[in-house]
């Protein structure tokens, strides 16, 4: 019998989690042929199918086979005990290992301070680990990261995560290059009360601007983006506008794009965060010193 490969259960749990297998390749920061591959091998290892296509019709790329939805319950309570052994033995190592989990809109120079408050610290070595948008309490919850960066307030305000606020991002409209906004310095919310707006898979209400001030519902376009390059995509080909920040201005400055300041919307804010029942030391203070340090691109 053929030993399972811990690395092909993760692609298996992103692929039927994000039921896209773009999405699933951006959450976990690897091409999607590999992740194609990778589901392949481990069908052959089982010798079943896991991923069948969707019919017809459906909003989703790809379904789960029947014994594929037994499956990943069963990969989900495998990698969730194979944390758990890796943390109880790094408890007794000489180094404290710690994953933290950024996304798209992390700006640069947060991750770089980061690495740079761990050298500060004696025994801690961190590694960096992409997670998708929205997947980041998840992350935390599965253990596959032990702090993670956060883009609104809602995961804090939850009560189950405890974190610090590094910095405020202003928040963006971003247009196809052709639209009639695109050219403006700065455009008001109530501008945009007409616009199409492309729906947003996570954090919809903040992502939205639900409620608006005019008390109008925006107009809502599908389907909703479940990663940054979906909104994107979907803008540049003319389907709507959407709400972001300036870091992810930053980092997809495409031709077809436009990004133009709101000036009535409150800024975003970067928080970095950690599960409340995390009792390590090393966590407490990796938190602390990049508070510290944290500061605006040089």
């Amino acid at each position: 019998m053929a030993d399972l490969d811990l690395r092909l259960l993760r692609y298996f749990v992103a692929i039927a989690e994000q039921a896209s297998f773009s999405a699933a390749a951006e959450r976990l920061g690897v091409s999607q042929p590999a992740l194609s591959q990778g589901l392949r091998r481990l069908e052959d290892v089982l010798g079943v199918e896991l991923v069948g296509r969707a019919p017809r019709g459906s909003t989703r790329s790809l379904v789960l086979t029947e014994i594929g939805a037994v499956f990943l319950e069963d990969s989900r309570e495998l990698l969730q005990h194979a944390n758990r052994v890796v943390r109880k033995a790094s408890e007794h190592s000489v180094r404290t290992y710690l994953r933290v989990g950024f996304g798209s809109s992390t700006p640069n120079h947060l991750l770089r301070a980061l690495l740079k408050a761990s050298e500060e610290l004696p025994r801690v070595e961190v590694s960096l680990e992409f997670v998708g948008w929205g997947g980041e309490m998840a992350a935390l919850e599965r253990g596959d990261v032990s702090m993670v960066f956060l883009q609104t307030r809602s995961e804090i305000e939850s009560g189950a995560v405890e974190g610090v606020r590094l910095l405020s991002m202003e928040r963006l409209a971003v247009f196809n290059a052709d639209h009639h906004l695109s050219s403006y310095p700065s455009i008001s919310i109530y501008d945009m009360d007409r616009e199409p707006i492309i729906d947003a898979a996570f954090d919809r209400d903040y992502w939205l601007a639900m409620p608006r001030p005019s008390g109008r519902l925006p107009n809502v376009v599908g389907p909703a983006a479940r990663t940054v390059d979906e909104m994107l995509t979907l803008v540049a080909a003319g389907k709507g506008m959407a709400i972001t920040s300036s870091t992810v201005a930053e980092k997809h400055r495409w031709p077809e794009l436009r990004f133009v300041p709101i000036i009535d919307l409150p800024p975003a804010h970067v928080f970095f965060a950690t599960l409340k029942s995390e009792k390590r030391k090393e966590v407490r203070q990796l938190l602390q010193t990049l508070a510290k340090n944290a500061g605006p691109p040089g």
